[in-house]
């Protein structure tokens, strides 16, 4: 009787230690899933990028050929998918897209001079876009001359047309102003 109980002790004793041990075995197969900002995947590697106070800045500088072929192909396709569905969200009845801040001439506006800027601002907290937010870009050529250009809000980031004449190095000074107060980043940008 001793040692009936003394082996269903020892096959209860290792039958919970394979299980306890069996599991440091497994193998896990699953990934973490990041899913990033669309538009930024799209774009590519920035020009410029900043974390500064939970901000996560990301900017992009290319010519307007660079831009237009970009939203020819995949960036294009997405801004038309994105709008269609906020056109026929149910909450949002048929808007126009005067309502999302693209009207003919912010479409026009951006086309135009010789280099474009997206603007991606993202609050590291939360992950969001800062939508509550207004941008502008100093530009001081090589010749020192100094221009500004006001970004516009378009969708989830900023953007603008800019014409930058003089080739050389550029000192590009953004200007961020969201709700708890404002944000300056300079970069330097090389004219070709």
């Amino acid at each position: 009787m001793k040692t009936k109980y003394a082996l269903l002790t020892a096959a209860l004793a290792f039958v919970f230690s394979l299980t306890v041990f069996g599991q440091a075995t497994h193998k896990a197969k699953t990934k973490a899933v990041i899913k990033e900002n669309e538009f930024t995947r799209v774009m590519g590697k920035p020009t410029y990028e900043s974390k500064v106070d939970s901000i996560d800045t990301k900017v992009w500088v290319m010519t307007q050929a660079q831009h237009k072929r970009m939203m020819k192909g995949q960036m294009g396709l997405m801004m038309r998918r994105e709008l269609e569905g906020l056109h026929r969200h149910p909450m949002m009845g048929r808007m126009s897209d005067s309502s999302m801040g693209m009207d003919m001439a912010s479409r026009k506006a951006v086309m135009q001079g010789t280099h474009f800027i997206m603007l991606d601002v993202t609050n590291t907290l939360t992950g969001r876009e800062i939508a509550d937010a207004s941008a502008k870009v100093q530009i001081v050529y090589p010749s020192k001359k100094t221009v500004s250009v006001d970004l516009k809000a378009m969708m989830s980031h900023f953007a603008g047309a800019m014409t930058l004449k003089e080739k050389g190095k550029c000192l590009f000074t953004i200007n961020l102003n969201i709700g708890t107060g404002y944000k300056t980043m300079q970069f330097a940008y090389v004219v070709r």
